[in-house]
């Protein structure tokens, strides 16, 4: 167990920062999308419910799953588990305020998200909800590196259901992020999203 605590622990704190072949990839038929996750809470009564699901430590920063294509079991609790056998795992672990990036596949141009994201609030998997990551858009031609938006989620109730979402477009800070991660030999491209009820 502390071996895969460390293990998690240091992936967590350096989330992604790419560097030579590591870098994620678009293929022949998949892109890359870059976005970011928003959450929105009643701070009233947050630290009441942190403790009510087992929380201990509140000083930690949230942290949030994003699924690649091809990942089923959204839903069970062995991320840390699966972290310490592979790097290669179908899911990416990224702190709150992190553009996040994702590899996804298109069919005639067009790009359908269905995944969940999960997000543990204080990096703390008790503390964990899931909420629909679900759009679609068309990918201009010749283009692999889609900037999708960034999804801001209204949660209420002791259950953290979203009530609403919104997307914003914070394009520059994206194009700023896709540059430090991959220099100057990455172009970003901006689409409309679609959302899917």
């Amino acid at each position: 167990m502390k071996k895969i605590f460390l293990v998690f622990l240091s992936v967590f704190m350096g989330t992604f920062i790419y560097s030579g072949s590591k870098l994620m990839k678009a293929g022949s038929n998949s892109v890359v999308i870059v976005g970011k996750i928003n959450i929105h809470v009643n701070e009233e009564n947050f630290a009441f419910y942190a403790k009510t699901w087992g929380v201990e430590d509140i000083s930690k920063p949230s942290s949030y799953v994003i699924f690649d294509d091809g990942y089923k079991n959204y839903y069970r609790d062995d991320f840390m588990d699966k972290i310490s056998k592979s790097s290669t795992f179908g899911f990416h672990i990224y702190r709150e305020n992190e553009y996040f990036l994702s590899k996804r596949s298109i069919k005639n141009n067009e790009l359908v998200s269905n995944s969940p994201v999960t997000w543990c609030f204080f990096s703390d998997k008790k503390f964990q909800i899931y909420f629909p990551l679900r759009f679609k858009t068309v990918v201009p031609k010749g283009e692999k590196y889609i900037y999708v938006g960034d999804f801001n989620y209204y949660l209420e109730g002791s259950d953290f259901s979203p009530v609403k979402i919104t997307v914003s477009d914070n394009f520059d800070q994206a194009k700023e992020f896709i540059k430090q991660t991959y220099g100057d030999d990455v172009q970003l491209c901006r689409v409309e999203i679609e959302n899917l009820k």
